[in-house]
């Protein structure tokens, strides 16, 4: 940073509270002011830099960046009324700072993002093979992706369109990729509720495995009383392991939280395999514990 960097940010940018937290989860590395302050902007910075990196291109990422720091630094000089803050103290303050940020900084470099990477390349490019090459490549057709839609319904300018069926079906997207765990995850409900609710005892719920009920399933179907449902036993494995697998992509889809019940409190719960007890699985007397499957299917019905 430059000598007067410090000062130019450091109050009337970025939130000195922020920068002097030495909590535990947020504390900034350094003792002196400057280097709390380049800390500050470093940790965000490479976190922004890589969310963009992901969804784009680290050339692409740069020149986005580097056109919001410039159009945000020229905001904070010319605005009288200014909506950028080094606190922000209520909640509309919060709200009106991120539309204007999209309005006037975010969206504004975005869609110009093309012009300036032109631009820069012909400053950067050596020769005039390496221009038409270039001139070539931008000429291209670009295959538009579900990201580009997303990204520009979210642009201020449609604010006022009316599109909310259509943003509550984009903010739905990924709860409505896991219903096609919703045949995996009802046929192991089944299994355990139907097949195998005869081959435990009510005691034996804490203790027993998914994979110790598997194994003596396989030796009560194979009694000869029981032939006529041997050839399913074929097949329960194949649904034991696809229901271990919703789950799991359930609890990677939710970073691992759940609600408890019809409340919109979270809990977390554990991944699973076949080591896992039976009561985690299976509905029981006791609402508050277990139940998982059942908990995954209501949810993603409701």
């Amino acid at each position: 940073m430059f000598d007067t960097s410090v000062q130019n940010l450091h109050g009337p940018i970025l939130s000195p509270t922020a920068i002097a937290d030495n909590t535990a989860d947020v504390r900034i590395a350094g003792n002196t002011e400057r280097t709390k302050v380049c800390h500050f902007v470093r940790a965000r910075l490479i976190s922004t830099f890589s969310f963009l990196s992901a969804r784009s291109c680290q050339d692409d990422a740069c020149i986005l960046l580097n056109r919001c720091f410039e159009q945000f630094a020229l905001l904070t000089m010319i605005q009288e009324d200014s909506w950028i803050k080094p606190l922000y103290t209520t909640l509309e303050d919060e709200l009106r700072a991120e539309m204007e940020y999209e309005k006037q900084v975010f969206f504004p470099a975005y869609q110009n993002a093309a012009k300036h990477k032109i631009y820069i390349n012909k400053l950067e490019l050596q020769s005039e093979i390496q221009t038409n090459l270039h001139t070539f490549i931008t000429q291209m057709p670009i295959t538009i992706q579900f990201l580009h839609f997303e990204n520009e319904l979210c642009n201020p300018i449609h604010s006022n369109s009316s599109l909310e069926v259509l943003r509550h079906v984009l903010e739905s997207n990924k709860l409505l990729k896991m219903t096609k765990y919703i045949p995996d995850l009802s046929q192991f409900y089944l299994l355990l509720h139907q097949t195998y609710s005869q081959l435990t005892e009510r005691d034996e719920f804490i203790t027993i495995t998914l994979q110790e009920l598997y194994d003596r399933a396989q030796k009560y179907f194979v009694n000869s009383r029981h032939q006529k449902y041997l050839h399913g036993t074929n097949n329960h494995s194949t649904i034991i392991d696809h229901g271990i697998e919703a789950i799991n992509a359930y609890h990677h889809f939710t970073d691992g939280f759940i609600r408890p019940g019809a409340c919109d409190e979270t809990q977390r719960f554990s991944t699973v395999s076949r080591d896992t007890p039976l009561h985690y699985f299976v509905t029981s007397e006791n609402h508050d514990e277990g139940d998982i499957t059942m908990r995954i299917l209501r949810y993603i019905f409701s």
